[in-house]
């Protein structure tokens, strides 16, 4: 057989891996959200009361909140592996495409930091200032690797080759870096809400319907998020409606479609914490929904943003 082919194929078996490692890392962190907020809605944050052991063994002992923290720690040890080997392999694989080599080595700083932060917030016994940094790393490094995922896999080529086209159009890549940010925010201020007691201040919707002026911070706090809800959310309307009437490529428009039914389901979640007083379904749902949505969104940025990129022939021609 001849060597070259034996090289393309050996080049393309190792890119189907990196693929496919890509969606496992993506969906082991997304799991890891889902199940850290279970911890912390159920009231289990400190079902360890130590770290990294679990009342100072190396499997706890049969509590039911001890082991619904330690499973939140294995999903971690998992998704921290995929991570890391997501990103060594991107850099070796692509030395030359900084847009995979950097993702890739910023999201194991980020996750080097981030796990010896976890330990630091349940040994402080879960404060709010630690908790709402570690949200916003977790989103950080989740955000990273939906990158990489927009760049690796086979699935999104059509997405970046029509959105090479969508982003002559430099008022459509403001936009939707502009609602990347604010999405990123928005769910920044959600996790404020939560650590802050700030949940059912407002007892009504979509005005606050508080009364008295002892919860007056908190209620600041509740309405900014809301406030930057509602814009985000007009945002990502006018993103769908501007995808529908520039295009008529069936990714993008099934993408939009994911996207529509992602951020009606978020926005009902949301509205449903304030109606049926935070039960926990909803609010370990919300926060999932919310990771899912940001995704989303950084795969349409990056299709946008990364469709008149060069040096991503590379990746599909490699």
């Amino acid at each position: 057989m001849d060597v070259s082919v034996v090289s393309t194929s050996q080049g393309r078996t190792a890119e189907h891996r990196l693929a496919l490692l890509a969606v496992t890392a993506l969906i082991s962190t997304i799991l890891l959200i889902l199940i850290g907020s279970i911890v912390r809605v159920t009231g289990y944050g400190l079902g360890c009361p130590d770290w990294p052991l679990c009342y100072g063994q190396p499997i706890p002992p049969f509590l039911v909140g001890a082991w619904f923290e330690f499973t939140h720690r294995l999903v971690g040890l998992l998704a921290s592996v995929q991570i890391v080997a997501l990103g060594i392999l991107a850099a070796r694989r692509y030395p030359h495409v900084a847009w995979l080599r950097v993702p890739g080595i910023l999201a194991i700083v980020l996750l080097a930091i981030q796990i010896p932060l976890g330990g630091i917030h349940v040994l402080l016994e879960i404060p709010p200032l630690t908790g709402l940094i570690h949200t916003a790393f977790a989103l950080a490094i989740v955000g990273l690797i939906a990158l990489m995922f927009a760049i690796l896999h086979p699935s999104t080529v059509a997405l970046r080759a029509e959105g090479s086209r969508l982003a002559q159009n430099r008022r459509f890549v403001t936009w939707v870096t502009v609602t990347t940010v604010l999405l990123y925010v928005l769910l920044l201020t959600g996790s404020l809400v939560t650590r802050t007691g700030a949940s059912l201040v407002c007892p009504a919707f979509p005005w606050c319907g508080a009364t008295g002026t002892e919860w007056h911070n908190l209620i600041w706090i509740q309405m900014l998020h809301r406030y930057t809800a509602f814009t985000v959310t007009f945002l990502i309307l006018v993103t769908v409606i501007w995808i529908r009437r520039q295009t008529e490529n069936p990714s993008w428009r099934r993408f939009a479609y994911v996207l529509l039914i992602t951020l009606i389901a978020q926005f009902t979640l949301g509205v449903l914490n304030v109606l049926l007083r935070l039960p926990i379904w909803t609010r370990a749902l919300h926060l999932t929904v919310g990771a899912t949505l940001w995704v989303l969104v950084v795969i349409l940025w990056a299709s946008v943003w990364l469709g008149t990129r060069r040096d991503l022939l590379q990746v599909e021609q490699a």
